[in-house]
């Protein structure tokens, strides 16, 4: 872009306030090429980005950050934010190796009040934010932006339920596009849809309208023609009765209005700036605004790929895991009229778009409601249903208690196919799965599988449905690879022995790890370091049977896993042979947060890489060399 135009000369957030209506409209043009470059460039969430162009502006020529607070929620929507509050010249770099996260994080930025990656927490934060502001007797704005979709989500209704403890100045954005991911579902999308489409708020509407159409493009600073304009506002807005469901919460309620026109946000944020109390305003706006591919397909456009300019060669394009999980449930469908699928908002992501389309009476969207999809299926189990919770790993940790209370203490045999399971790249921290492991190891009563490729997830979800208790098939995000050895079928729930060549060392490995730790073992095979290579496919409850007899000819043995280590698969599998005496060693993630990055860049820094993992067991081989040479000397010296 040109570096003489406003997004590149003018100094943010501060000069904001000194524009004009062309000005201002001129910018949101700017921002928006330059998010559909960054998209191409970097890849990441792009619709919903430019449907909050006016929004972000608005938000940032009214209130001063970071004195006054600003939370998003998901967070995935603030480029904008993050280009008008000093990342302007750094937004090349978002979601890069070691380059600005893809979502608000606090630690990089003091314009970034609340860190998030999952929906319906911003209303609480910022809600403990207004409070902690009035206990501190301080003064400053708090802002609460969020989605309609964010309302499906029961988190969001608890902190509504709380607004009324607010007595002071309060104000939520609501960001109405009529998307999250997917479509919204539920009542409260047809209740907004009413809102959104009712002739009663048109009148309104065409009131604010009337007023701020007679504000000149050109000549005075916005900012200013606001203060008067808003004059005339409030008596509209404070005669104006409504009976929407968030004034029995608390918020006065302003809206529903457009929210591409600048000076009508404006002016309805500078009324709730000062306006006594919690206030909802309504803004309807559209995902992918400005780029039309982006406004005709917003599903598509909400996550978008960087562009990379290739070679054209024929090559068979690669399914990826969550591809393969919708072919496996459609032909398991087929055969057994009993299965239905549950997801929360994740149709496209999890793959099951022809699900829904082949069977839409077995199919349930339940919306951003983790918590009430795993307590639904537990109610589908009882009844003699089998039920398929088909969830991103990390969205399934807003389900623990309901896993362990509802579904697994009542032996209901619920089958949760956990996506995204393992490292995920460049969503960072927020959306790594790296955790499902260590919550699920220690709960009774359930079965925990991970496949190795897209033949053992058909296999292990087929196998699940034939169990009487829960069963979690964990599965990592990504494309297959072809199977670098044939191998015989092996029953889900026993370990699968992929090379015995060598007895000293035995590897263990898990799910995606299956394969980078069979090709650095077979590599080695030239050096001389031979080692037995296990899939331990059920990882719990353990095959012992398998287990065992290998253990027990081992002098050492490495568990290699792209979960957390503490209470991980190495930890659970020291505990179950702890009687044997023999040296344990563990690949997994320490006890940190993963950054975001590029999958390959993650895994490498790691060690759960093909090379990592191969220089782990040289490691091990050479210190076991090194033991049975001081044991010699100590032998010929006694």
């Amino acid at each position: 872009m040109d570096k003489k135009s406003l997004l590149y000369s003018l100094n943010f957030p501060d000069d904001l306030k000194d524009l004009s209506k062309f000005e201002y409209e001129q910018l949101a043009g700017e921002i928006r090429e330059e998010l559909i470059q960054i998209g191409q460039a970097c890849g990441g969430h792009l619709a919903s980005n430019l449907g909050v162009v006016e929004l972000t502006l608005a938000i940032h020529s009214v209130f001063d950050s970071p004195i006054d607070k600003t939370v998003w929620d998901t967070s995935h929507q603030c480029y904008v934010h993050k280009m008008l509050t000093g990342r302007l010249d750094k937004m090349y770099s978002i979601r890069q190796n070691g380059g600005l996260s893809g979502f608000a994080k606090i630690s990089e930025s003091e314009h970034d009040m609340f860190g998030a990656g999952h929906a319906s927490t911003a209303l609480s934060a910022a809600l403990g934010i207004a409070q902690a502001r009035d206990i501190k007797k301080e003064k400053f704005s708090v802002i609460s932006v969020i989605g309609d979709s964010t309302l499906s989500g029961g988190m969001a209704f608890e902190a509504l339920n709380n607004i009324k403890y607010l007595k002071s100045n309060f104000v939520c954005i609501l960001n109405d596009n009529n998307m999250a991911i997917s479509r919204p579902v539920g009542n409260m999308a047809d209740y907004m849809t009413r809102l959104r489409t009712s002739p009663v708020y048109g009148v309104l509407k065409n009131k604010f309208e009337s007023v701020f159409d007679r504000i000149p493009r050109i000549g005075t600073p916005l900012k200013r023609r606001i203060e008067k304009a808003v004059e005339r506002m409030r008596s509209i807005v404070l005669d104006f009765k409504v009976g929407v469901i968030f004034e029995e919460f608390g918020f006065k309620y302003l809206g529903p209005i457009d929210g591409h026109n600048i000076s009508m946000v404006m002016a309805a944020l500078k009324f709730a700036k000062n306006y006594d109390g919690p206030i909802m305003i309504h803004m309807i706006t559209k995902k992918g605004k400005g780029h039309t591919p982006a406004e005709e397909n917003p599903i598509k456009y909400h996550g978008v790929s960087p562009k990379k300019k290739v070679a054209v060669v024929e090559t068979k394009p690669m399914k990826s895991y969550s591809e393969v999980l919708g072919e496996a449930v459609c032909e398991l469908a087929e055969e057994d009229p009993s299965i239905v699928v549950v997801t929360p908002a994740m149709k496209e992501g999890s793959g099951l778009t022809k699900f829904a389309d082949k069977f839409p009476d077995r199919f349930f969207d339940v919306g951003i409601a983790e918590e009430h999809a795993v307590t639904f299926c537990a109610g589908l189990a009882f009844q003699g249903i089998k039920p398929i919770l088909s969830i991103y790993s990390t969205f399934l940790q807003r389900g623990f208690d309901q896993v362990i209370h509802d579904v697994c203490l009542q032996k209901l045999p619920v089958i949760f196919t956990l996506d995204r399971a393992g490292l995920v790249g460049e969503d960072g921290p927020t959306h790594h799965g790296v955790f499902d492991i260590a919550f699920l190891l220690m709960i009774p009563g359930l079965i925990l599988l991970a496949p190795k490729d897209g033949q053992d997830l058909k296999t292990m979800v087929k196998w699940a449905s034939k169990q009487s208790i829960a069963t979690f098939v964990r599965f990592p995000k990504g494309t297959l690879c072809d199977r670098p050895v044939q191998l015989e079928d092996t029953a889900p729930n026993k370990a699968q022995i992929l090379d015995k060549t060598g007895s000293d060392i035995v590897i263990l490995s898990i799910g995606s790890m299956v394969w980078p730790a069979y090709k650095a073992a077979i590599n080695l095979k030239t050096k001389g370091i031979t080692c037995t290579i296990v899939d331990l496919q059920c990882l719990k409850p353990l095959d012992k049977e398998t287990l065992l007899p290998l253990l027990e000819k081992a002098s050492d043995c490495l568990v290699i896993e792209e979960g957390v280590s503490i209470g991980g698969v190495a930890s659970y599998i020291r505990q179950s042979f702890m009687d044997l005496p023999m040296r344990w060693h563990e690949l997994g993630i320490e006890d940190k947060f993963v950054t975001h990055g590029k999958l390959d860049y993650l895994r490498d820094t790691l060690g759960l890489s093909e090379k990592g993992i191969k220089k782990k067991i040289e490691d091990i081989f050479f210190d076991q060399q090194h033991r049975e040479s001081n044991l010699n000397n100590l032998e010929l010296v006694s």
